[in-house]
């Protein structure tokens, strides 16, 4: 497993994303009116990063073909069969072949899959829990452990290059059913068995091996949550977790209910307390945002706060929360648990347990709820949604002739706790030699259109949490950004909140390429510093920051229908094309 890459939403699509009173967002705000934030026309990169080479010699080694012969391929289907070589000393993360509609795809050697909320080898997804091979579609066929079985066959998405006869896969995607998803409202909990009954008659696991939002249980690892981002959380973004005691009986030190506060009394470390109000952003002393306006207090009959800001908490992991009076405080060092009535969306493998009764594996929960920390303090969580970057590839023609359209662009959208704060998203890059990476700041004031302030002097950032309709959500949306600024896109994005850490200009080589022989940045120092364990909170949880893979490249297209399809300029991707370090080498035979 190559834990480095814990995904998103989200990991799925995830991999997940943190002054007190307002600060002036400055002129450059305008740019981000209407809840998304844009390049302002005409922008110039402040910094280029180069595009890597294209490979000058098609053609060769033997067996491969001349450029032209060279096209993109992009299939999704059930997979009917794997295999997997024999390790060697040339590859110690071995390829294979797989099978969808009929075809033969080549896995090249060092091939990393992307599943819902976790990344692994080629072998650790064939070689899993259960036998990957002759799947039928509605048959029960998939044993994994606890003696629960998995419905229904696997979707396989390969991105890749037809090398004359030869489908070699660039990228993977893998899930079990990728619109395997559901919403609905919490019946019961049962908390000796971690699940979730809605009223819909549905049951929800959480798919955690490491127990990081209960108590931890899991039947098939490789379809599990993402354990280094909140998978499991609110709207926005706030961790969430399944008691690991029923707290009637014994509250759960890692998922209090005083982070649940309601209009009623709570128990909590066996004493009956008045629980905190409501709290808005207004006793929280912030103005709120124009376009969103106050929170609302729960409506009648609710019995739990739905939309709240926690107080800052002390700065240390143990100090207790103070009272407020005789109210208790929640903890924004600790995740919030879900409650009956929530209601929530998630995603997950279909299973069946021993007894024969369907259950819902989930990797991803997402509760309708609005929880806040503190503007501008620590900690705070960030997670990301849907994204996707371009390849940026900067020719008008492809390798193999044909007349093709490609910009460099990006989109992404965020949920924050945060909503005073701007979010920056950083390329993770990383050296091929020793896996090391480097974080590459994308949202100068060149990519958002946010100009210097007093308070962020060196511009830029998403701040459309606070100036949208949805104070909790930073988006942005380049169609056409600045050139140069997003070449060499990596497999993972960054997105941090700062008042975790603050951007600066990232370290280019000589080439144009990220220097990894440098010394560090201050960002890098900071990020570091910030995933240290005694800087986590929330059972394990880098506050602040998420970081997710890229679900979707956006590769060139053809100008003209019925010229030869070109071909997926895999080779700009440095994490293909020189490896990424840790014994993974560049994936060989290339994708092209």
């Amino acid at each position: 497993m190559i834990n480095r890459y814990s995904s998103g939403a989200r990991r799925v699509g995830v991999v997940a994303l943190a002054v007190s009173g307002v600060f002036a967002l400055g002129a450059g705000s305008a740019h981000a009116k209407g809840g998304t934030a844009k390049p302002p026309q005409g922008s110039t990169a402040p910094w280029v990063v180069s595009t890597l080479p294209t490979p000058s010699g098609f053609g060769t080694p033997a067996g491969s073909v001349p450029a032209a012969d060279l096209h993109g391929f992009d299939d999704t289907g059930y997979l009917e069969h794997a295999t997997v070589d024999a390790p060697s000393a040339s590859c110690s993360n071995p390829g294979g072949t797989a099978v969808i509609n009929g075809q033969t795809i080549t896995i090249p050697c060092n091939m990393i899959v992307q599943m819902p909320a976790n990344t692994l080898t080629w072998s650790d997804v064939v070689n899993g829990a259960s036998v990957i091979d002759g799947f039928v579609t509605g048959k029960l066929l998939n044993a994994v452990g606890g003696g629960a079985l998995e419905y229904a066959p696997y979707e396989f998405n390969a991105i890749g290059n037809i090398v004359g006869d030869k489908q070699i896969a660039g990228l993977i995607y893998m899930s079990q059913q990728s619109l395997n998803s559901g919403t609905g409202t919490i019946k019961s909990i049962d908390y000796a068995n971690e699940s979730l009954t809605l009223t819909s008659g549905a049951v929800l696991k959480i798919n955690d091996p490491k127990g990081r939002f209960g108590a931890g249980s899991q039947v098939d690892a490789r379809f599990s949550v993402d354990d280094a981002n909140p998978t499991i959380h609110a709207g926005t973004g706030y961790p969430m977790c399944i008691p690991r005691t029923d707290p009637t009986v014994q509250d759960d030190p890692l998922c209090p209910q005083q982070n649940r506060p309601n209009r009623v009394s709570v128990t909590v470390g066996g004493s009956t307390v008045t629980a905190t109000t409501c709290r808005n952003f207004s006793q929280a002393g912030v103005v709120p945002p124009a376009g969103s306006g106050e929170l609302t207090p729960p409506p009648a009959g609710q019995k739990y706060c739905s939309q709240y800001v926690m107080a800052a908490p002390p700065a240390d992991a143990t100090t207790a929360m103070p009272l407020n009076g005789s109210h208790v405080q929640p903890d924004a060092r600790q995740q919030a648990p879900f409650e009956v009535g929530d209601f929530i969306s998630y995603s997950g493998t279909l299973m069946q347990d021993s007894t024969g009764n369907d259950f819902v594996s989930a990797h991803t929960i997402e509760a309708n709820l609005g929880i806040y920390t503190q503007p501008g303090k620590q900690p705070s969580y960030v997670a990301i949604g849907e994204f996707g970057v371009g390849s940026a590839d900067p020719a008008a023609t492809a390798v193999n002739g044909a007349a093709q359209e490609s910009q460099d662009r990006i989109f992404l959208e965020a949920e924050t706790t945060d909503f005073k704060t701007p979010v920056d998203i950083y390329y993770e890059d990383v050296n091929p030699a020793n896996g090391t990476t480097v974080n590459r700041w994308v949202t100068p004031a060149e990519m958002t259109g946010e100009a210097a302030t007093a308070q962020w002097p060196q511009g830029g950032g998403i701040t459309t949490a606070n100036t949208g309709a949805q104070p909790q959500r930073d988006r942005l949306r380049a169609t056409k950004a600045p050139i140069g600024l997003l070449s060499q896109p990596t497999r993972t994005v960054r997105v941090v909140a700062r008042s975790l850490c603050a951007p600066n200009p990232p370290s280019l080589d000589a080439n144009g390429s990220p220097n990894f022989a440098g010394p560090r940045t201050a960002v890098d120092n900071c990020l570091d510093k910030a995933a240290e364990s005694a800087n986590l909170r929330a059972n394990g949880l880098m506050p602040g920051q998420y970081i997710a893979p890229t679900f979707e490249f956006i590769f060139p297209e053809n100008v003209r229908p019925g010229d030869v399809a070109v071909p997926n300029d895999l080779w700009h991707l440095p994490f293909i094309a020189n490896g990424e370090g840790n014994g993974v080498g560049p994936e060989s035979p290339s994708p092209w």
